[in-house]
């Protein structure tokens, strides 16, 4: 790759919301390309981005806050007024979840890269993947059939990038606790919800010291607080602090994750990853990056798969509490995953390295 590349372009849409989906690919080629020599150059696809980018702020901390929907539904109005269109993208076409770029080698050959950072397994736009060169999918099922130029990616977690030296010295960080499960209890149904709820109640069973917190957002929060709390789960409605999310993983021997709500491998395995945790899915990933997360040796398995139901057999459930008093036995095993998870990071989630990736694949 060295030598061969002259420049980088990613696209940008200041206003849209799924535009920080792609900060991780953009940061990562930046550093990349900084490394190398090689131009990088972030282009918006709109107008007055900096009138954009600030309406955003302003939308996000302030406008959301007022009651009922009018308000937010006037400020993005007025935000497609300023950006116009049609939006000035290099393919001509335009998805929110689907990131444009260009890569442009010293002999003037232009290579069309996307970065489809969508939690669904399905492809959001065949134009676009028809567009590209390279498609790049966060969100890749091994068991879908995709066009040929569609590769797995990284499901890389913006909200980490400024925080990546504080996540690596927080592996060395004392072990207190055996478990935390901190979760965030959403989904698209009720029965999505319910699935979590088992998980929690189940988790609770295990004999062991443990940080659980439900963060309830969606559903009967009330219901669903007074049975967690009936179970001796606390719950709450407010934002967890990253740094209390990031300070209570890097103290626990393991970490407990759920899949996303479209079964998808969540942006927080990324910083848990940077951390050196180590983790407990409550299910196999259905979805596969470039190097795949290995059971045993990148993650242990809950068993209580959701693929076919919203919610897993009820014996699942019932085995979990063994299943975690049985790990936490084996302290050997759980630390030869945590520095396994250290290095995996270091080597594939990185988001230098993850730039890399996309340069080397885009000009082989």
């Amino acid at each position: 790759m060295d030598g061969t590349i002259r420049s980088v372009t990613a696209f940008t849409h200041p206003y849209d919301p799924w535009d920080h989906f792609q900060a991780y690919y953009r940061e990562g080629l930046r550093r990349a390309a900084a490394s190398r020599g090689i131009t990088f150059a972030a282009v918006p696809v709109t107008r007055a981005p900096r009138v954009l980018r600030a309406a955003k702020r302003v939308r996000d901390q302030y406008v959301v806050r007022m009651p009922g929907t009018t308000a937010v539904s006037l400020f993005d109005r007025a935000a497609r007024v300023v950006e116009g269109r049609p939006l000035r993208t290099p393919s001509s076409l335009f998805h929110d979840a689907v990131g444009q770029y260009l890569v442009e080698t010293v002999h003037g050959v232009v290579r069309r890269v996307c970065i489809d950072a969508a939690d669904y397994p399905t492809l959001p736009c065949e134009d676009l993947t028809a567009w590209s060169d390279v498609y790049f999918k966060a969100n890749l099922w091994p068991s879908q059939t995709y066009p040929t130029n569609v590769l797995p990616i990284v499901n890389g977690d913006p909200t980490i990038l400024g925080r990546l030296h504080m996540l690596r010295t927080l592996r060395s960080a004392e072990k207190k606790c055996d478990l935390c499960f901190i979760v965030r209890i959403w989904g698209r149904d009720m029965y999505m919800l319910e699935h979590n709820l088992r998980l929690l109640e189940a988790v609770k069973r295990a004999r062991c010291s443990m940080t659980i917190l439900a963060y309830l957002v969606a559903g009967d929060i009330e219901g669903n607080a007074r049975r967690l709390g009936r179970a001796g789960i606390p719950s709450t409605t407010r934002w967890v602090p990253a740094k209390k999310l990031w300070e209570s993983t890097a103290d626990s021997r393991i970490n407990i994750i759920r899949l996303g709500v479209h079964r998808c491998t969540p942006w927080r395995v990324a910083g848990a990853l940077a951390i050196g945790a180590c983790l407990a899915l409550d299910q196999e990933p259905l979805a596969t990056w470039p190097t795949p997360l290995a059971e045993h040796t990148n993650f242990l398995n809950l068993d209580a798969p959701t693929l076919e139901s919203p919610v897993a057999d009820t014996e699942r459930y019932s085995e979990i509490p063994a299943k975690i008093e049985e790990w936490l036995s084996d302290r050997k095993m759980l630390e030869r995953m945590m520095d396994a998870n250290g290095r995996y990071f270091d080597q594939f989630v990185d988001p230098e390295r993850i730039g890399e990736q996309i340069l080397a694949t885009a000009v082989a």
